[in-house]
């Protein structure tokens, strides 16, 4: 039987962001995610459906960044050449779909 997906809107997808960020410079808070993800997604304002497996947090990155970029990726906003490879990768993350197809589509 196949898993349950859950897509998140706009606004929860700025807030993963965030949540991505932070875990990466903050261990603990990365550690807490991979024991109780739903706590930590209510503490950033993300409702998660039980049931449904949470999205895990990817791996930081090499270079630099900084958290608009992570939020264009999460809205599919078109990034920088500098941030492209960065931008798509956190982007299928986020949304669960191929961010260089138009919205809508996987």
């Amino acid at each position: 039987m196949a898993e349950s997906i859950y897509i998140l809107g706009d606004e929860d997808r700025k807030k993963f962001a965030r949540l991505i960020a932070a875990a990466w410079d903050d261990p603990e808070l990365r550690g807490r995610y991979e024991t109780e993800p739903r706590t930590v997604l209510a503490q950033y304002g993300i409702v998660y459906p039980s049931g449904v497996p949470t999205p895990p947090l990817p791996a930081r990155p090499e270079g630099e960044f900084d958290i608009a970029e992570l939020e264009s990726a999460a809205g599919y906003a078109v990034a920088s050449a500098s941030t492209t490879g960065t931008a798509a990768c956190i982007g299928c993350v986020l949304t669960g779909s191929d961010p260089t197809l138009p919205q809508g589509t996987t």
